[in-house]
């Protein structure tokens, strides 16, 4: 199955695909910058990666490249642009060798947005009506990403970020000029409008002290980067500090999102003690990835990790997570050049066997009409989110789901896997969902392939209607996932990814807790367990009221999961 070209899908589909593990909002902050005593200004923004540091500022620019550009003919430009692509790609594959899993994705990524037919197609429109291939690949990586940014999902419109930085890539190739990297004389924060993971990758890391950014998210794969690397970040302050900060002392807070400029004697004295501690605590932090969870008074809670992607396992189970609470397969679909069973196959069977034997739970397809695979059509839909979406829409083209179901059944003898149906909220969707995996079952012993037989299903609760029967599903499902950040969304109406509608955003309001409530409720009764997925469970007051509500198990972002677990074995729960 090959993929559709970019112009309304394509890149664009494949990113709305693509739905990764810290794909959960933070909340907004507006930002800010303010004068405080002695000079000393304070710049609000997001919190993107813990962590706190102290150091000069240094400004990274990115410089449009290729000043005086001679244009020749079209066909001659055009293979100029098809020698860069390739030069491009030849960089990324040459980075993936000396990358880590997390950056391994990122540069496949890249690659794969430089092969996306819509965009080859839109540069050599362009090409042809007169534009130079480097005006050409930008004027095209432009509009893309501003396609891209229109998304409704944080998560995926981060994804521009990867379309700009790798198509700066091939204009980089066409003027045969290298990205002038910022240099760094000694330790610095690095400020910027707005970081490229190649920026991360090409700037020395023993230097990195921080990143501060007037844009960018805590879904942008630098911030990402910066997570995996333990190099604290702040994104979205605004851009009023850019021009001034460049030299400026600075103490950088990663866990509240925020800096202060030209910082007085006690906030320098109050940054240090902090780091100091925080190196004492990471020598005994082997020690806590190793300890079960265990509150002060004897309750066991189980620390799980969310997450998209074979490496994202790995990286699950290096932080100590002990299993995968929420796979989302959508990004199967990107990151295959094809979605045919066998190649689904090999990508499930990577992620159990990365999970070294913990479970890992593999939700299906959470596709709509707005994001759906080549080869399946439908008409648009004005509000998708309310659409035809995960399980509606895999039982609106079973053989997608079928499909699906034999990849899972045959790649579950790879480990110990679980499935996951998404936006069930009927007994009777889960009941026919049930019926198709018993074909597929069933198909598989009489094409005598090897699967394994006894794969638990369960449901994602994400609406309101989902936990409200709850019982109902209880009697079907082995177990539930509750997507929080989902069902809060549809129990408020208030999109989360819309500023303005953020007071009447709560993942912690009476009306959800009531909510999971009933889903725990009926999962006790009916002896089964109930993931509570959200990577905001990781943040200390979410985890409490959820464990004292009655949470047993919660999936996370890995890279939140020890501080979570420090923090909840600190609590008496009785």
């Amino acid at each position: 199955m090959c993929y559709n070209s970019l112009k309304e899908g394509g890149l664009v589909q494949n990113v709305k695909m693509l739905r990764g593990h810290t794909s959960a909002s933070r909340g907004h902050i507006y930002h800010t910058a303010e004068k405080g005593a002695w000079g000393m200004e304070l710049v609000r923004g997001i919190a993107a990666s813990a962590g706190l540091a102290v150091g000069t500022v240094r400004r990274l620019r990115h410089i449009q490249t290729g000043l005086g550009r001679v244009v020749m003919s079209p066909a001659q430009e055009y293979e100029s642009f098809c020698a860069a692509a390739e030069a491009a790609r030849t960089q990324l594959k040459e980075m993936e060798k000396r990358a880590d899993s997390t950056q391994k994705d990122i540069l496949a990524a890249q690659r794969m947005m430089l092969d996306d037919e819509g965009l080859r197609e839109e540069i050599e429109r362009y090409i042809k009506a007169g534009a130079g291939a480097a005006a050409a690949v930008e004027r095209a990586a432009g509009i893309f990403a501003g396609r891209i940014r229109a998304l409704d999902n944080d998560y995926m419109r981060e994804r521009a970020c990867d379309v700009l930085d790798a198509c700066y890539r091939v204009v980089e190739a066409l003027d045969d000029s290298p990205r002038q990297i910022l240099q760094l004389s000694g330790p610095a924060i690095i400020a910027a409008h707005e970081i490229y993971p190649t920026d991360i990758f090409l700037l020395d890391r023993s230097l990195i002290l921080g990143f501060i950014t007037a844009q960018g998210s805590v879904n942008a794969h630098a911030a990402q980067l910066a997570r995996t690397m333990g190099i604290p970040a702040v994104v979205m302050a605004g851009e009023d500090f850019l021009e001034t900060c460049d030299g400026r002392l600075a103490a950088l807070d990663g866990n509240g999102g925020e800096a202060y400029l030209d910082p007085d004697e006690g906030t320098k004295a109050r940054f240090s003690h902090s780091i100091r501690l925080s190196r004492r605590r990471s020598i005994t932090k082997e020690k806590l990835r190793e300890a079960m969870c265990v509150t002060r008074d004897g309750t066991r809670i189980t620390l799980m990790a969310s997450c998209a992607t074979p490496s994202g396992v790995v990286q699950a189970v290096e932080e100590g997570a002990e299993g995968i609470g929420l796979l989302q397969s959508e990004y199967q679909l990107l990151a295959q050049s094809e979605a045919g069973e066998d190649a689904q196959v090999r990508f499930y069977s990577q992620c159990l066997v990365n999970a070294k034997g913990k479970p890992v739970t593999i939700a299906t397809y959470d596709l709509s009409t707005d994001k759906q695979p080549p080869g399946f059509e439908a008409q648009p839909e004005k509000n998708p989110a309310l659409g035809l979406r995960g399980v509606r829409y895999s039982l609106a083209h079973p053989q997608l789901l079928r499909s699906q179901f034999a990849a899972l059944l045959r790649a579950g003898v790879a480990g110990s896997l679980r499935v996951a149906l998404p936006m069930v909220s009927s007994r009777e969707e889960m009941e026919r969902a049930l019926d198709i995996m018993y074909e597929t079952k069933r198909s598989l012993r009489e094409a005598r392939r090897m699967f394994n037989e006894n794969v638990p299903v369960g449901v994602v609760i994400e609406t309101p209607a989902a936990a409200l029967c709850a019982r109902e599903l209880a009697q079907k499902a082995a177990f539930f996932c509750v997507d929080l950040a989902n069902l809060a969304q549809y129990t408020h109406a208030a999109d989360r990814t819309q500023a303005d509608v953020q007071p009447y955003f709560s993942v912690t309001s009476q009306a959800v807790q009531q909510l999971v409530g009933m889903v725990l409720e009926a999962a006790k009764k009916a002896n089964i367990q109930t993931v509570l997925c959200c990577d905001s469970a990781a943040q200390p007051s979410m985890a409490e009221s959820y464990a004292r509500l009655g949470v047993r198990c919660f999936s996370m972002a890995a890279g939140d999961i020890l501080p979570a677990k420090e923090y909840l074995m600190g609590l008496s729960l009785q």
